[in-house]
């Protein structure tokens, strides 16, 4: 029974050790586990604060992909009213040139018609009084005329039985017989070139259509 005593106290002692490190253990625990629950808060809040980060990112990249979006509806309209300006300013750029080209033939048309227009009036003027074949041809005339009246007078004379004196008529009626026939070759003459005229004017003319004919062509309607 005396030696079973010193066993009791051992069995206290470690009981107390042991009961000492179960504290420390519980207490580290906890510790731990206070820490633990801190960081966890921690992280909660920052993961709090990142997802309305993120909603308010997600916010603005849907206004900025909104933003986008119209900006694109914008670009594509101010091409499409670009595209429509190019095609207004092209088809003006081919009325001017048209233009252009039209005024060009009806000057080219002017001036023709000037110079056939000029042809026509020096050709008038070939046959209007004062002019050369109006002076010959009044000259024929008024030969041939006095050829006649002489003429009469030498029939006269013959028929008076004066024969020499109507060889002197007939002498000089046959002189303006001449003067006459003269007078009619230089007026002849001046009808060709009055026919001459006449016909290159009439060549002119029929040019002059053809190149109305593309001047309409050129100018439109």
């Amino acid at each position: 029974m005396t030696a079973q005593t010193p066993r009791s106290g051992v069995n206290l002692r470690v009981a107390a050790l042991v009961a000492v490190i179960l504290l420390l253990v519980f207490g580290g625990v906890g510790a731990w586990a206070l820490s633990t629950n801190a960081d966890l808060d921690h992280t909660r809040a920052s993961l709090a604060t990142t997802s309305s980060d993120l909603g308010a990112t997600k916010t603005s990249l849907s206004d900025t992909q909104a933003k986008l979006t119209s900006t694109k509806a914008n670009v594509s309209a101010e091409q499409s009213r670009i595209t429509d300006d190019t095609s207004r300013i092209t088809n003006l750029e081919t009325q001017i040139d048209r233009k252009a080209a039209c005024i060009t033939v009806q000057s080219t048309n002017l001036t023709e018609l000037r110079r056939i227009l000029a042809l026509e009036r020096a050709n008038f003027a070939r046959s209007t009084s004062g002019s050369t074949w109006a002076k010959e041809n009044s000259a024929g005339y008024k030969a041939i005329g006095i050829a006649i009246d002489d003429l009469y007078k030498a029939y006269t004379s013959a028929a008076a039985g004066s024969y020499s004196t109507a060889n002197v008529w007939l002498s000089r009626s046959n002189a303006q017989v001449s003067i006459s026939n003269k007078q009619v070759k230089l007026a002849n003459a001046e009808i060709k070139k009055i026919n001459a005229a006449t016909n290159a004017i009439n060549k002119a003319n029929d040019v002059f259509a053809e190149t109305l004919d593309k001047t309409a062509s050129t100018c439109g309607s």
